[in-house]
């Protein structure tokens, strides 16, 4: 059996449900860009995820993450390869089933979609929200809050932790939700020279670069080189101006010089206008 679609119509959690129905045994073949991951089934359910240096259940729950791209299935029975196919994937118990799989996988999504919305991602600084009541137990039931600090970024303060990056998303989705964090405004220690800009500003000054530091600096050094243009442009329109109004001045003396001239000729008389003496050469 072929099967073969994109991810935009069909969903990854609706993929593995069609696949589990039919009890299908094969290969399923997943990419989206540059990006590319197998998953291995065996009747119905996955054995076996890989993508970017993952693999197994987190490499299966990533897949989850994927709204669009494409997606392939080859099927074919692992026969003769029961000793060499790989099972990082297992259902061993009552709480490893193909339906929590599911719903932990469709969790995930949801979570990275909510931090999504926030703009929050392992770079981003938060701290702790006003806390009533017990705080000491409410670190205690959240590994990882006490180094919420409003300095540290969140791949900073988590690193000991060691999580997963579902893992991670769940756990700081989960502090949200339970008003535990909130984002912090970055402080460059810049102290009175700070200055806070309106929305749209950041969001034009991000279509640039999205750091946001560099976004300014380059458009400093953009205004500064116009300036410079402009002066430039403007010194040479005032020579181009000065040496219009010495040609009319020269032109001006040459008139009058003539008109002398011709005026003694036919009166016999001397001018009482004197033309200006001609410039040295090379003064202009």
């Amino acid at each position: 059996m072929q099967l073969s679609g994109e991810l935009a119509k069909v969903s990854f959690a609706n993929l593995l449900q069609l696949v589990r129905s039919g009890g299908l045994a094969g290969k399923l073949t997943l990419s989206q860009g540059a990006r590319l991951g197998a998953i291995l089934i065996e009747k119905g359910l996955p054995v076996h995820a890989e993508i970017e240096g993952l693999s197994g259940k987190e490499a299966l729950f990533e897949f989850f993450l994927w709204l669009s791209g494409t997606f392939a299935f080859s099927e074919g029975a692992f026969e003769g390869l029961n000793k060499t196919l790989p099972r990082t994937i297992k259902f061993n118990n009552s709480d490893d089933t193909f339906e929590r799989l599911l719903k932990d996988g469709i969790a995930y999504l949801e979570a990275k979609q909510y931090l999504d919305s926030l703009g929050v991602g392992p770079e981003s600084v938060l701290k702790a929200a006003d806390q009533k009541g017990d705080y000491a137990r409410t670190l205690m039931q959240n590994p990882g809050l006490e180094r919420i600090d409003g300095v540290r970024t969140l791949a900073d303060a988590l690193s000991a932790l060691n999580l997963t990056g579902r893992e991670f998303t769940l756990v700081v989705a989960d502090w949200f939700y339970g008003g535990l964090v909130q984002i912090a405004k970055p402080d460059y220690g810049l102290g009175d020279n700070q200055v806070e800009l309106p929305d749209w500003v950041v969001a034009r000054l991000k279509q640039d670069n999205q750091d946001l530091t560099k976004a300014i600096v380059d458009m400093v050094i953009w205004v500064d080189r116009v300036k410079c243009w402009m002066y430039q442009t403007d010194a040479d329109f005032e020579r181009i101006l000065a040496g219009r109004d010495l040609g009319n001045i020269a032109g001006a003396a040459s008139i009058v010089a003539r008109s002398s001239g011709n005026t003694g000729a036919a009166g016999g008389a001397q001018s009482d206008v004197t033309a200006p003496a001609k410039p040295p050469a090379g003064s202009f």
